[in-house]
């Protein structure tokens, strides 16, 4: 995967800010009657504070829009007063306007939560809206004896579990009808790559090659966070959805207003800190998490309808790519292939979170792809993560998933063989999971390399798909069978094929095409293409041994060495699958992460690291409009038009991985 730290200690860092820097174990529990809550129910309280009241109170109780519920004040005011006095404040005041509108238990967990935080320590007994509440809380006691906070754990591994209440949606939008239509609609952008197909064309041409030069910043929405941002914006109803690593907020889709916005706070350890998007169906807002939690929240209020554990944070799982929703059932798979875990897609209910089908994408003894495992036991930590987002063919209900590296990484020796399905396009049946053909881009990799990219399109006839990934070469394959039509290099190539050794090997490029691309544009008839140019040199390591969340790689320097920035570039590729060559290139100075929008009026939108948004005439690539957003631009930019006007909306900031530029996750939204 892309995202990930560069040493172990910052890895330790983020863990500690994630459970709540305070990593003291919890004080053990007081059989005498004068402890509080028992330990379990610190866990619980610490999910339900986290979804209740982290956003105004602060994730480590430091205040906010809210007051601390921790230190100086806080003790000022509670120490001294019985717990039925703390109870009855917070069962009859939170959430904010909305007093008593949880069950009476949470309200015990959420009290016993912060009553751990301020020191006063676990006991035997649950403390329960019935129990004895005469007690007096005496909090300055606690902090003078300089009684240990309790950190709460990481709450245990359920999956399939349901967190908190089973809830309905306020509004039943999009429907299946516009989703099957979101590939041709102007009026919305429904999926991170726009429709089913994943082409990124746009019917809109009000924004044209002749007037494209007027566009100008409409409105920004500033996030308020310094964290990754390559997520890929989506848009219906008037309503802008767009993630970060752990929070999720819907906009105005034409003035940038603030509608509601919602924070995850991790229940485990995570491997990344990324997300890519939403998806969005039946007034849902479905997402993932890097601790491997999915969400469906509602799409007109931000609230939970569900909340699901459906990956093993305890071994290095999380959810990572934005989902697709098809006739109630969201697809998504697992995240986390660098720290050696079993890949797997997965399709779960829509109505519930409940698990539909699964497909192993390392497969089991016996099943298709086994025998591309020379070692057999190289399978229980093959990795193939699928970390990006997919494309589905709605005239065969076939589902196109891009798989990962192999594990570990810059390691095969280890794993002899052809280590099916990493690096592959895998076609399954959308409906039941089963597998029909797979396209491997390469075998038995040791560069940690991943498929990352997927789209369907037609040219002469033919019905295709595109997928491309890390090493940089665009595959072309037929879509019934997954045969290659012709693959053609995206990028510098250098050393593909020469084995790593301790003295090192300069490999270009490092990543080649990343999560964003290709587009097609049926009026010029061209596949559009960023691309990285940027080289690293690898040093074989010794053999490594799998340990739970701890990378698991084969190199002697971390993920490589990088060459300088001053060595990198990018590109922008426009492919004619009638030639099967390049049409036209355009070379830019940084890395081309962003996406790329074709549309009508022959304008390609996409954007570069320094922060330019650009408009490109699709038919030459050269520049009609550029626009500094102040941040690095690596994620989505869609099109839309809201009341007869074309916008467009660009996500920029700081786009995470190994890229080090930085900036302010920061939504702007263009137009004329």
């Amino acid at each position: 995967m892309t995202a990930r730290p560069r040493c172990r200690s910052l890895l330790s860092a983020l863990v500690a800010l994630a459970l709540g820097t305070a990593l003291a174990a919890s004080p053990p529990a007081l059989a005498d009657g004068s402890g509080w809550y028992t330990g379990a129910q610190l866990a619980q309280g610490r999910w339900e504070f986290s979804q209740k009241c982290a956003v105004c109170h602060g994730a480590q109780l430091q205040g906010g829009g809210a007051p601390a519920l921790k230190g100086k004040t806080f003790v000022e005011r509670w120490n001294g007063k019985k717990l039925s006095d703390f109870y009855s404040f917070v069962h009859a005041d939170m959430p904010l306007g909305l007093g008593a509108s949880l069950p009476s238990q949470e309200y015990a967990d959420i009290v016993s939560f912060v009553l751990a935080q301020n020191g006063l320590p676990a006991g035997t007994d649950k403390f329960t809206p019935y129990s004895p509440m005469d007690r007096v809380l005496d909090l300055a006691g606690a902090a003078a004896s300089g009684g240990t906070v309790a950190a709460a754990p990481p709450g245990e591994v359920h999956i399939g579990a349901l967190y908190g209440a089973l809830r309905q949606p306020g509004t039943a939008g999009p429907t299946q009808a516009e989703l099957d239509g979101a590939d041709a609609s102007t009026g919305s952008w429904l999926m991170y790559n726009k429709g089913y197909r994943g082409e990124r064309y746009s019917g809109l041409a009000q924004i044209n090659t002749g007037n494209a030069a007027q566009l100008h910043p409409v409105c920004m929405f500033q996030l308020g966070e310094l964290g990754t941002f390559a997520g890929g914006p989506v848009m219906y109803d008037g309503i802008l959805y767009v993630t970060t690593h752990l929070g999720t907020y819907a906009i105005d889709a034409t003035t940038c207003r603030k509608v509601w916005t919602h924070a995850h706070v991790a229940q485990g350890p995570e491997m990344n800190a990324t997300n890519r998007g939403v998806a969005i169906a039946g007034g849902r807002v479905i997402r993932g998490t890097q601790d491997g939690f999915l969400y469906a929240l509602d799409a007109k209020t931000g609230a939970p309808l569900w909340v699901r554990q459906v990956a093993d944070w305890s071994v290095g799982e999380g959810i990572g790519a934005a989902p697709i929703v098809l006739n109630d059932r969201v697809f998504v798979a697992k995240a986390g292939g660098d720290w050696g875990i079993r890949g797997r897609m997965m399709a779960f209910n829509v109505a519930d979170g409940t698990l539909a089908w699964k497909f192993d994408l390392i497969p089991q003894p016996g099943e298709p792809g086994a025998q591309s495992w020379k070692n057999p036991a190289s399978m229980q930590h093959g990795g193939g993560a699928a970390w990006v987002t997919y494309a589905l063919d709605r005239e065969t209900n076939t589902l196109f998933v891009p798989v990962g590296n192999p594990g570990p990484d810059y390691a095969r020796d280890l794993r002899p063989g052809d280590n099916l399905f990493t690096i592959s396009t895998v076609a399954l049946d959308a409906a039941s999971g089963k597998l029909k053909w797979w396209y491997q881009l390469r075998a038995n990799d040791d560069h940690d390399w991943d498929a990352t990219v997927v789209s369907l399109f037609d040219a002469d006839g033919r019905k295709l798909v595109a997928t491309a990934g890390k090493e940089g070469i665009l595959h072309v394959v037929r879509r019934e069978d997954g045969k290659l039509v012709f693959k053609l290099p995206m990028t510098t190539l250098l050393n593909h094929d020469v084995p790593l050794t301790p003295e090192g090997v300069r490999v270009c490029p490092v990543a080649g095409v990343q999560w964003n691309g290709a587009a097609h544009s049926p009026l010029t008839g061209l596949l559009y293409v960023n691309a990285i140019d940027w080289c690293t040199v690898f040093k074989k390591g010794p053999d490594p041994k799998w340990v739970a969340t701890i990378p698991y790689t084969g190199l002697a320097n971390g993920w490589g060495t990088n060459d300088p920035t001053s060595q990198w570039a990018g590109w922008t590729n426009a492919v004619d699958p009638r030639t099967q060559k390049i049409a036209w290139r355009v070379k830019w100075p940084a890395p081309m992460y962003a996406a790329l929008t074709p549309t009508a009026g022959n304008v390609l939108f996409t954007g570069d690291l320094n922060g330019n948004f650009l408009a490109l005439d699709a038919r030459d690539g050269h520049t009609l409009y550029s626009f500094n957003t102040g941040g690095p631009v690596a994620g989505g930019v869609i099109t839309y038009e809201v009341q007869g006007r074309q916008y467009v909306a660009v996500a920029s900031g700081n786009s995470g991985g190994s890229i080090p530029l930085n900036g302010a996750a920061t939504v702007v939204i263009f137009g004329q």
